[in-house]
């Protein structure tokens, strides 16, 4: 085996756009110092432990390094192993003891020993002896991507000297600036300044496995990245955060190389909240100081200029590339909470002005003036240390606009309306005051002294908040294609801001299963497929250019698995390992242009019906022996076998039958995730008695008619009636405390949730609750639609299924933990599974009580007790693996952003 197929799965995918496990078991034990009597036997089991190790099979690689060991205590392959099992495990310290045995024993030429070291280590935090153990690794072997990714995340001796002098520029430089309803660039070609409408695309970095503050390393994953915004016809790229030096000399080596089409930047400057009470918060002193530092290092990496040190969450290393005259702008702060804004504005009511030298405020709000005090002090610094200065704005959102919009109302003006009505809030809500108070960029003016102006900048999505869909301006609209809500917005609030450019920064909808918002022209946040995603997207692209808008950017390069979602992510636990997997069911996961697929290109499972990718993986029953004895079964009701397999999204399953009548015969495959002891053990329609509880069932019935079940017991939410509503109405809320019952009910629900909640305007309208049945499952071949859960082949009798983790109330895959019960807060909670067993039944539609098939063990002999069914499990894991492929957003976009010229003229 590899030193990378050794360490795949304990330390990181291989970050560049695809990854693979090699599993080549060495032929020898090549590090031991001395033979033993065993050492065969040793070899046999050690090279056997490497083979499970590459399955991800921790538990079975363990007993076999240990087996290997105790045939020979002196095999340094097998200390190695035994040290990637301990680190696995958490524990460090014994991880890097084993591996110093390891080297001791002769593995000193080893790199897979040296980055084992390395890697326990970084996590003891001992910083000089990681870099000593990965650099011996990287003279071993050169070019290994964990060894470099781990040195670039290693605190470096940053030396400020290293840094080029940098003379301010004489004269006043003006990177870009602001004309009406537009930002201006440089033309170079007959000089003065053209219009540049922006068709960017965000850059989010954390891929799979990965923290939002882990980027990429200097493996060519940005320069891909980059190219692959370019073909697509963007101008511009924005990002939210300073990223490591190596972005930034792609981003220069690309512009360099493509003068005539330069990718410019649009540099964010985040921040967390403000510490501290909500009335005083954004003056806290340490706080601002340490925004206005990160100001100076934005300003200065941009010009070549910074040598930052290590931080933890933060991008470190020596910037010495100038990207100064490819930078668009910027873009300060981050969305701000509602409430903050409300506590602060309302605590200085005072505050309405400010007169900097670079920008005034009048009119505005205590945090429009915190917001203006921050730019003149980042407009300031880079003029005075360098000349130069672009053009500014700060993040907002709907939730802040300064626009006003009379069906929204705030949590407490819609309790005292429901109070006259006689009624009452059910539940507290969880989602923010969306028109409470607002941040207005008009109110900010840019003074003589800064001609590079200011823009407003907005991440506006098409399905919420709920003004959006629900305000009587926007539901009569008519954007160029059509009737939409959205149009309708933008072109309220680009006529708000008069000629000041608006940029529509955030945009788009994700390709997910699940979705969190409906919207009426069906711009859902969440359930498309990715056609439907390119289509949408698309168009709404096309409507910010329509409505007026200075540019749009579309979120987001790459699906983030580490995202949340307020639908799901209660049932993402624990919520640090959720960025190790991929939940279908999440919107906020999948708004890419890249889809970040689970498991690998070459061994990965497609939804086609076909059985030759299964490779006999997972087969849980096979053949006639575990069926119940009945002579000349009619084929559709003959069952000739299940398998089962696990990735980082989804459980599969493929289930053998004679052959495909659905009106002869139908399928139910009882699915137990917990504690066969627990749950429904009685199925559905031919009320048979499972040897097992049961907490979900599929129902296959056809393609237009099948569905997951789940035990009532164990659903997610119950639908009360709210008390004294006038016409009834029912909220969803949580059916604590979500554990599985033992019971023979045989009664099973559906899975519903609620995307949008039942809400009430300021004038009293009431807007019902709008819920969706996510059980239902869509038969389709994977290359159809990517949201195909299940496919049925007639030719060969072969049934394919993939189920979301998340619908079998899964809350973590890596680990295995399912839903089980409440945590101190009554938030759900979970429990590690041994694994899941499965029942089978085939019946005939006409008659489910008549001879049906099953699978599953049967008595040996009359009156003789039934055996469970057998325990399917799969290995859990720390690294996930995954790989990449273009979705149709990529095209689709293309042609939109083609068609549309930089200066922003449409096209005839």
């Amino acid at each position: 085996m590899t030193a990378h197929g050794r360490r795949l799965i304990l330390t990181s995918a291989l970050l560049t756009l695809s990854t693979s496990v090699h599993a080549q078991p060495p032929a020898a034990d090549a590090g031991s110092a001395a033979s033993c009597a065993t050492q065969r036997e040793a070899d046999v089991a050690i090279a056997a432990g490497w083979e499970h190790w590459a399955r991800r099979d921790v538990q079975g690689a363990d007993s076999l390094f240990r087996a290997g060991v105790q045939l020979c205590p002196r095999s340094a392959s097998g200390w190695t192993g035994l040290g990637y099992v301990t680190l696995n495990q958490g524990e460090n310290a014994a991880a890097a003891a084993r591996f110093e045995t390891a080297i001791a024993l002769g593995a000193a030429r080893s790199a897979d020993a040296w980055i084992g070291i390395g890697l326990a280590t970084f996590r003891l935090g001992e910083p000089d002896r990681a870099r000593r153990a990965f650099l011996t690794a990287d003279s071993l072997s050169p070019g290994d991507a964990t060894v470099r990714t781990h040195l670039e995340r290693l605190p470096l001796p940053i030396n400020a000297s290293q840094l080029p002098t940098h003379a301010r520029a004489a004269e006043r430089r003006v990177a870009a600036r602001t004309g009406r309803r537009v930002l201006e660039v440089p033309d170079s070609v007959g000089g003065g300044w053209r219009p540049l409408w922006i068709k960017a695309v965000n850059i989010g970095a954390a891929l799979p496995g990965k923290h939002p503050s882990e980027f990429p390393p200097d493996d060519g994953t940005y320069e891909e990245w980059l190219r692959l915004v370019a073909e697509m016809g963007a101008n511009t790229v924005r990002v939210y955060t300073i990223h490591p030096p190596h972005f930034y000399r792609a981003l220069d080596r690309w512009n360099l190389e493509h003068p005539k089409e330069p990718l410019w930047l649009i540099q964010g400057v985040w921040t967390e909240l403000p510490p501290g009470k909500l009335e005083s918060e954004y003056d806290d002193v340490r706080w601002n100081a340490d925004f206005e530092a990160e100001v100076r290092r934005v300003v200065n990496l941009l010009h070549g200029n910074a040598a930052i040190p290590h931080r933890p969450g933060h991008a470190a290393g020596l910037y010495v590339t100038d990207v100064s005259r490819w930078t668009l702008g910027y873009i300060i702060g981050r969305e701000w909470e509602p409430y903050s804004v409300v506590a602060f504005a309302g605590a200085h009511p005072e505050r309405t002005a400010f007169n900097g030298t670079y920008v005034r405020v009048e009119g505005g709000n205590a945090v429009d003036v915190w917001l203006a005090r921050v730019a003149d002090a980042m407009i300031g610094y880079e003029m005075e240390r360098y000349n130069t200065q672009r053009p500014l704005a700060y993040t907002n959102w709907p939730t802040l606009d300064p626009l006003v919009h009379p069906t929204e109302s705030t949590l407490k003006e819609e309790a005292e309306l429901l109070r006259r009505r006689g009624e009452r809030l059910p539940e507290v809500s969880r989602e923010y005051d969306n028109d409470a108070i607002g941040l207005d960029a008009r109110r900010m003016i840019a003074t003589a002294a800064f001609p590079a102006g200011l823009f407003a900048s907005y991440h506006a999505y098409p399905y919420y908040p709920d003004f959006m869909l629900y305000d009587p301006r926007y539901r009569v609209a008519q954007g160029p294609e059509g009737p939409s809500n959205y149009f309708g917005y933008l072109r309220a609030l680009v006529e708000h801001h008069g000629d000041m450019p608006v940029v529509i920064s955030e945009y788009g909808v994700p390709s997910s299963r699940g979705q969190a918002h409906v919207q009426p022209q069906g711009w859902n946040h969440g359930g498309h497929d990715e056609q439907a995603q390119a289509e949408i997207n698309a168009r709404l692209t096309r409507e910010i250019h329509a409505a007026g808008a200075a540019g749009a950017g579309l979120f987001a390069i790459i699906d983030e698995w580490f995202k949340k979602n307020w639908l799901v992510t209660d049932f993402e636990k624990p919520g640090e390992r959720n960025r190790l997997w991929l939940n279908t069911l999440d919107p906020e996961q999948n708004y890419g242009v890249l889809a970040m697929r689970a498991g690998t290109r070459e061994t990965g499972l497609r939804l086609d019906g076909v059985r030759d990718d299964w490779n006999e993986r997972g087969a849980v029953y096979r053949g006639t022996a575990a069926q119940r004895a009945v002579v000349a079964r009619p084929a559709p009701l003959q069952l000739n076998g299940l398998s089962a397999h696990a990735d980082e999204a989804y459980l599969w399953l493929r289930l053998d039958v004679g052959a495909i009548d659905w009106t002869r015969g139908r399928y139910l495959v009882g699915i137990d995730t917990w504690d066969a002891r627990r749950g429904d053990s009685r199925l559905p329609y031919t009320r048979t008695t499972s040897p097992t509880g049961l907490e979900f069932v599929l129902d296959l019935r056809g393609p237009g008619d099948s569905q997951l079940l789940v035990d009532r017991a164990y659903n997610l939410y119950r639908f009360p009636r709210i008390l004294g509503s006038s016409p009834p109405d029912s909220l969803a809320v949580y059916n604590r405390p979500f554990k599985t019952e033992a019971n023979s009910d045989g009664v099973y629900d559906t899975l519903i949730v609620t995307p949008n909640r039942r809400r009430i305007g300021r004038d009293g309208q009431l807007f019902p609750a709008i819920r969706e049945v996510r059980n239902g499952l869509r038969h389709a071949r994977q290359d159809e639609s990517t949201l195909a859960d299940w496919y049925a082949d007639t030719t060969t009798g072969t049934i394919e299924i993939r189920i979301p983790w998340g619908m079998l109330h899964v809350l973590d895959p890596s680990s295995r933990a399912v839903l089980f019960g409440v945590d101190d807060g009554h938030m759900p909670a979970g429990e590690i599974t041994e694994g899941f067993r499965f029942v089978v039944q085939s019946y005939d539609p006409r008659d489910p009580t008549a001879p049906l098939g099953e699978l599953w063990p049967q008595p040996s002999a009359r009156g003789a007790a039934r055996a469970l069914p057998p325990l399917w499990s799969w290995p859990t894991w720390e690294v996930p693996t995954w790989h990449v492929e273009r979705k149709p957003l990529f095209d689709a976009m293309r042609e939109t952003f083609r068609a549309i010229p930089d200066g922003g003229t449409p096209r005839p």
